[in-house]
């Protein structure tokens, strides 16, 4: 899979976070805040996700350079609730943001949503001459009684966002970072990971509320295919990898930084910093977060950082992976303007 929009770029990134903060709850000891590496997470205790976005989105399209009438596609994408059972959170966004004449699309692919929804926008900018640019938004409110940011998963602690990012063509508007390339793999014999063996559920929270994505898991560890489901992200992942830099036409050598899913220290100290270390030859520059994960906010977050950290002309590489799974590489360049 690739992003079909040779001669786009990101206009504007913009990341929301709430100012009110939580710190570990009690019976977290030294030892789980070393492995999870993160002492505090930002939380809502007012706005709902969709709110959070809209404030990001507003906020991207003024920086963008790129009237709000002339966006033709918005693309949103969460994990967690936004706010109704059914409902559609992207016409919300659009309405409130000014957005009004794009098409609203909401994107479903857990943490990988919005590399997902980058990547259909840019198809979608392709294929319709007549739009200028698109936005991507992506926000996510982890708070009970149905998750529990904390405890929910052993993999990894959540942070409440709203990030938005403007798509268009190279030119028009302010350049920020030219999308050279973005690829992705997907092995879906690995699905099971976030269900285990239990059965379907009639309703929203039937199997556990708040939600408990460790038993599952904890099933799946017990088959033995977490061991295969490592070896086959290793192999997406730098198939993707390779695939993003080829088309992108850069060198390992030519990577200025990278990010990496806001996982627990333990998943991107043992697991994918070593695994890019080996796909790049070196170690790059790791841009380091201690927001915890945003669900598919983070990478939208990613392209934001990534964006202050390269000097005009460098290049940067966003890697992001989601349960199902799907692995998902970026190449950018910070532009010259």
């Amino acid at each position: 899979m690739a992003e079909q929009g040779n001669g786009l770029s990101i206009k504007a990134a913009v990341a929301w976070y709430p100012a009110d903060k939580e710190t570990a709850p009690e019976g977290f000891g030294p030892e789980d805040i070393e492995r999870i590496g993160v002492t505090e997470l930002a939380v809502s205790n007012e706005l709902a996700a969709p709110e959070m976005a809209v404030l990001a989105a507003r906020e991207a399209i003024a920086g963008s350079g790129v009237e709000a009438g002339a966006i033709g596609h918005l693309l949103h994408s969460n994990l967690y609730h936004q706010g109704f059972d059914v409902w559609s959170p992207a016409h919300y966004i659009a309405q409130e943001s000014g957005a009004v004449a794009g098409l609203p699309i909401n994107v479903q692919q857990t943490c990988n949503g919005a590399a997902l929804a980058l990547h259909l926008a840019a198809v979608l900018l392709s294929a319709t001459p007549d739009s200028d640019a698109a936005l991507v938004t992506a926000a996510d409110r982890f708070c009970g009684p149905g998750f529990d940011r904390w405890r929910s998963d052993d993999e990894a602690v959540y942070g409440d966002s709203g990030v938005a990012v403007v798509l268009g063509r190279s030119g028009g508007g302010n350049d920020l970072l030219d999308l050279l390339a973005l690829e992705m793999g997907a092995d879906p014999a690995f699905e099971i990971q976030m269900r285990g063996d239990d059965e379907f559920g009639p309703a929203p929270l039937h199997h556990s509320t708040p939600v408990d994505l460790v038993r599952p898991n904890n099933v799946f560890r017990a088959s033995g295919q977490a061991a295969q489901l490592g070896k086959s992200g290793v192999e997406k992942l730098f198939g993707a990898a390779q695939r993003a830099m080829a088309k992108a036409g850069v060198t390992p050598e030519d990577i200025r930084c990278v990010t990496i899913p806001r996982l627990t220290r333990h998943m991107r100290e043992n697991v994918f910093k070593p695994g890019i270390d080996l796909l790049l030859g070196r170690r790059p520059q790791y841009l380091e977060h201690d927001t915890g994960c945003l669900g598919p906010a983070e990478y939208l977050a990613d392209l934001a950082e990534i964006a202050v950290a390269l000097e005009p002309g460098e290049v940067g590489m966003l890697v992001q992976g989601g349960g199902g799974f799907t692995f998902s590489c970026t190449i950018v360049r910070r532009s010259a303007n």
